[in-house]
């Protein structure tokens, strides 16, 4: 194997690495920002005599038909859940499912499956080493730590987020597959899903609200969120 494919191989993981750390970050941001663009957006109604209970009564059907969920508007008794985008995104949907899962009814690729088998290889190597039936004579904290890494092997095979088993074959100085054309593949068209979520997951209300750093900018995307969603300007 030439030393410029393992090279490349390594970037590829790193891109992809980064690229779900940085979904998981961006998500737990919109998440916690939840609560503030709430606030804020219940505050600057207030001050502007706009009544949200009656909004969300009067466009409630309209709003449940066109995003096909529950509920899908702020109000005064809920924190805003939803992930809404923004005025310049045309398209209004929930992101509730991770963006590189895989569909079960779809055929796998070529590439995709020497890289499942390849790492299904891997998992039975690390279970061999860590599965919680061999780790009867450890100590019980040792024992802990070898069960934790062998369930966050398993999760990650599910998941297929190989990376993580190859984390775990390194503390176990366990030799990883050796197929690396296809799984840099592989990694290339999984990052570029993921670069997609990023993208979609920034423009989010509740994110833009916590990339806003002036009263201004904040009004702004309040003024945007009430024109999209209820289809009133406000000044």
């Amino acid at each position: 194997m030439s030393v410029v494919k393992k090279k490349k191989w390594k970037r590829a993981l790193s891109h992809l690495r980064f690229g779900y750390e940085e979904v998981e970050i961006i998500r737990e941001i919109a998440r916690d920002t939840a609560p503030d663009f709430q606030a804020y957006y219940e505050n600057f109604c207030r001050t502007r005599g706009i009544n949200i209970a009656e909004l969300n009564d009067r466009h409630r059907n309209r709003v449940e038909d066109l995003y096909n969920i529950e509920k899908a508007i702020p109000d005064s008794e809920h924190t805003d859940k939803t992930e809404i985008h923004a005025p310049d995104d045309t398209t209004i949907a929930l992101h509730n499912k991770n963006p590189v899962e895989q569909d079960d009814k779809r055929e796998m690729t070529a590439d995709e499956t020497a890289v499942h088998e390849a790492f299904s290889k891997l998992f039975k190597k690390i279970a061999l080493k860590i599965h919680p039936d061999r780790l009867r004579d450890m100590s019980p904290d040792e024992r802990e730590v070898k069960v934790s890494m062998f369930q966050k092997a398993n999760k990650s095979l599910e998941d297929r987020k190989y990376f993580t088993l190859i984390d775990i074959a390194l503390q176990l100085k366990i030799q990883t597959p050796k197929n690396y054309d296809e799984q840099t593949r592989w990694m290339k068209k999984e990052t570029t899903l993921l670069e997609q979520q990023i993208k979609k997951e920034k423009s989010t209300y509740n994110f833009l609200f916590s990339e806003a750093e002036t009263e201004e900018e904040r009004d702004q995307l309040i003024r945007g969120f009430l024109l999209q969603v209820f289809q009133i300007h406000v000044e």
